[in-house]
């Protein structure tokens, strides 16, 4: 792998706001062998640290992934050997259309516009008329001492690099049960179960933690919060139908007494007692 890189510096004590970012090939390059070489070309504000992935089978070390905090652009060619005779196919990130407005902004006062040459390894690899323009519209903001120099340690910190990078996990076709949430089978949001106030067994109001009024019995308030929290099939609706209360949503068990859920509910608050220094007594 070659390494190419160029740094500029900007205003100090400032806030960077990229406000538009391209590149342009400007020469048509080639190498001096047939085997194919690709290249990686990034924006960043601290030196890019390569990785211990694979660009390719046979082509290691490529640079972080585009999502990386610390890439302001990245841009990869298609590829090229001593027989190319057009410019290369560019990709690039921030995609053109998004790369045209403000995009990321950044305090440390450098970008560095670095290129990863990536090829086969020979004796010895020529890189011809390599010459490609960047495009980099930032806008500079006075930035308060605690901001700036917290913005800096974040970036220096994410700019240690990542040699390996774990982007998700692979579920088999067999073990997707369960694995995601199936409402597209059915459609629409879950059914809810509708609480009935027609009787007084079946409505209750949620009094606050030191209230002592008597509302239904205890046992039979814990057993609306036991019913409302039954598991249910994924097509069912949350909470529990029985037959001597009728439906009992799940929401119901949101702000309860804690003794309705943990304890019996004291009848009345116990008084608070206090030492002579004035601290509480304890219980």
């Amino acid at each position: 792998m070659l390494i190419v890189q160029k740094k500029v510096e900007l205003r100090r004590g400032s806030r960077h706001e990229i406000l538009a970012c391209d590149i342009f090939q400007d020469a048509i390059c080639t190498t001096n062998e047939d085997n194919p070489a690709f290249i990686e070309m990034f924006v960043t504000p601290y030196p890019v640290i390569y990785s211990n992935m694979e660009l390719t089978a046979g082509l290691g070390n490529r640079g972080p992934v585009a999502a990386n905090d610390t890439i302001l652009f990245k841009a990869v060619t298609s590829s090229f050997n001593a027989n190319t005779t057009n410019y290369l196919n560019i990709d690039q990130f921030p995609s053109p259309q998004i790369g045209a407005g403000p995009s990321f902004s950044f305090y440390t006062p450098f970008v560095y516009f670095t290129m990863f040459i990536h090829f086969t390894p020979i004796d010895e690899v020529q890189v011809k008329n390599l010459a490609f323009s960047f495009m980099l519209k930032v806008k500079s903001t006075k930035a308060g001492s605690t901001q700036y120099g917290l913005g800096m340690i974040r970036e220096r910190s994410l700019a240690q690099g990542i040699e390996l990078m774990n982007q998700g996990r692979v579920i088999p076709k067999a073990a997707n049960v369960g694995q995601i949430f199936p409402q597209w089978r059915y459609g629409g949001i879950r059914p809810e179960r509708m609480i009935d106030g027609t009787a007084a067994r079946n409505f209750f109001l949620n009094y606050s933690a030191d209230q002592s009024e008597a509302m239904l019995d205890t046992g039979t308030l814990r057993a609306y919060v036991r019913n409302a929290r039954v598991m249910n099939p994924y097509d069912q609706a949350f909470g529990n139908d029985t037959v001597s209360v009728g439906a009992i949503p799940d929401w119901i068990r949101f702000g309860l007494n804690r003794g309705l859920v943990s304890g019996a509910i004291r009848a009345q608050q116990p008084p608070r007692k206090l030492a002579d220094n004035g601290n509480t007594l304890m219980f």
